[in-house]
């Protein structure tokens, strides 16, 4: 309604500020004319308009309609219901291993008669995951190996990490990591990007398991100095993990899934009356493109109506949800199912203009077991509903009410004003309107039309189908005095209120095409009072 042409009633204002700025005060002689006035009688035309269905609802978005092979049209409501990705589903916990490293007596003998040692380490690190799932592989998406290193051993040297099961390009991951003794206990940290690699935690046929082989060297520094109990600390860790695909077993785990809502604008407005749509659906439509089967129960489905009360859907639900899962990474398994007026209630509750559709689910993951899953981190479990509004039906007293903010400058040389509009329809629905003028604080001041029991917009004669057969043309003249003018003035809002019945309601279904047309022409004639003093 906020764009409703009754808005633009007020641009003669404009048009006739602009037409008395014309006079200038040489064309008179304020000597011989001391004090006078000129009453000019001013028609102008303000609109003409020729609105389709989508400019009387406002839809400019072709994703909220559809037109029809036979040209009727349908609203179109989407919402998502439930959406999962698979970095959300299992993120990747930091993991760390603390390694020591203590030189003993031989190994002083042999760096001080050969100039260097080494000593290496085998560690299994169990790779954990937060919900205990089975994990054979892991690509990296981004993250890093990070290594803390803390020796109070006198001599410099070289760590080396190795992961032979992290692999990338083909090579395995061989980080070295040098140090060097200044004087003071050594305390250095450093990193390598793990992005691109492909670690395989599963190398011993055990999952989630991963074996690091850590290699110390020293070099004589030249120091005398004894390293018999000295100790070379080295912590490492995998940090901020995210990855481009999992294989594994993610075993059963309930899938957070709470309470939410779809709002349904074309009622936003709606005060009273009855509203029927004939063939209204709602179609559930599920994607799934995780590597395993979720189990998932739509536990509650219902619409909250213009009073606010909970209106349950009962139908032809599916239980469980018919979900299917692909095989091969990068493809997505797709299923929906319709609720119509053959197999639920939606008729009835649509017909009580509800405001939202509200909806719970619950679900399991890999139910039935499947042993090997794979999560890539653009899977996606999704649930969205969509609900068509075929535009065939009946309004039957269909009351709508909309706010909208109203400024009009004041112009004293304004006696009176009649606004005449022109309405060809080529609607099958008639409509009572009135629209009041209202302060900062909606008091109402005025209102438009003198008698709003009278329909402003006469409907289109329609024939035994409800299509229509010939346009109505209607002619409504409202006059402002000076002093409704004034009311105008100082109104802030408007307030506007429409009764609406289809032809023959509730009688007759009619349709809505999208070649039907609502012109409009409005002018105004208003009397001008213009003084010279």
């Amino acid at each position: 309604m906020k764009n409703n042409p009754t808005l633009k009633f007020f641009t003669f204002i404009l048009i006739i500020t602009m037409y008395s700025s014309c006079i200038k005060n040489n064309d008179f002689d304020y000597d011989k004319i001391a004090s006078s006035s000129w009453n000019p009688d001013v028609a102008v035309p303000l609109i003409h308009s020729s609105l389709d269905i989508k400019d009387i609802i406002a839809i400019s978005d072709s994703n909220s309609f559809s037109i029809g092979a036979d040209h009727l049209v349908t609203l179109i409501y989407r919402g998502n219901i439930y959406s999962i990705k698979g970095e959300d589903f299992l993120p990747v916990i930091d993991q760390s291993d603390n390694q020591n490293f203590i030189l003993d007596n031989s190994d002083s003998t042999v760096l001080y008669s050969t100039g260097n040692v080494s000593k290496t380490v085998t560690r299994t690190l169990p790779y954990i995951f937060p919900g205990g799932e089975s994990i054979d592989s892991i690509f990296v998406k981004t993250g890093s190996l990070i290594a803390n290193i803390n020796s109070d051993v006198p001599h410099s040297g070289t760590l080396t990490i190795s992961i032979p099961t992290a692999i990338k390009n083909g090579q395995p991951l061989n980080y070295i990591v040098p140090f060097s003794y200044s004087g003071s206990p050594i305390l250095i940290s450093s990193s390598i990007p793990l992005d691109g690699y492909q670690i395989n935690l599963a190398s011993t046929g055990i999952p989630n398991v991963v074996n690091i082989y850590y290699t110390l060297s020293y070099n004589n520094s030249g120091s005398l100095n004894s390293v018999t109990n000295k100790t070379f600390t080295c912590i490492t860790s995998f940090n901020n993990i995210f990855f481009q695909s999992i294989y594994g077993n993610v075993g059963q785990r309930g899938i957070n899934l709470y309470e939410d809502s779809s709002r349904i604008t074309l009622f936003d407005n709606f005060q009273n009356g009855n509203v029927y749509f004939e063939d209204p659906k709602m179609t559930f439509f599920l994607s799934n493109s995780f590597g395993m089967p979720i189990d998932a129960h739509v536990t509650s489905l219902s619409a909250i109506n213009s009073s606010g009360n909970l209106v349950p859907f009962i139908g032809a639900i599916p239980d469980p949800l018919p979900i299917g899962y692909p095989v091969i990474p990068g493809q997505t398994s797709t299923n929906n199912f319709i609720l119509d007026k053959n197999n639920s209630n939606i008729q009835n509750v649509i017909s009580q203009a509800p405001r939202y559709i509200v909806y719970t689910l619950n679900a399991t993951s890999n139910v039935p077991n499947a042993l090997y899953n794979f999560i890539q981190d653009t899977s996606q479990f999704k649930a969205d509903i969509q609900i068509d509004f075929p535009l065939r039906g009946y309004a039957n007293g269909f009351e709508i009410q909309d706010t909208a903010v109203f400024s009009l400058e004041k112009i004293d040389q304004i006696e009176s004003a009649v606004f005449r509009i022109n309405i060809d329809n080529g609607f099958p629905a008639t409509a009572f309107t009135q629209i009041y003028f209202t302060d900062s604080n909606y008091v109402v001041l005025d209102s438009m039309l003198l008698n709003p029991q009278n329909a402003i917009v006469e409907s289109a004669l329609v024939n035994a189908n409800g299509i229509v057969i010939q346009n109505t043309h209607k002619t409504t003249d409202e006059p402002f005095s000076k002093s409704r003018l004034q009311h105008l003035y100082n109104a802030r809002h408007l307030l506007i209120h429409s009764v609406i019945n289809t032809k023959d309601s509730p009688g007759r279904n009619v349709a809505i095409y999208d070649y039907y047309k609502l012109d409009v022409k409005i002018g105004v004639r208003a009397q001008l009072n213009i003084k010279f003093n």
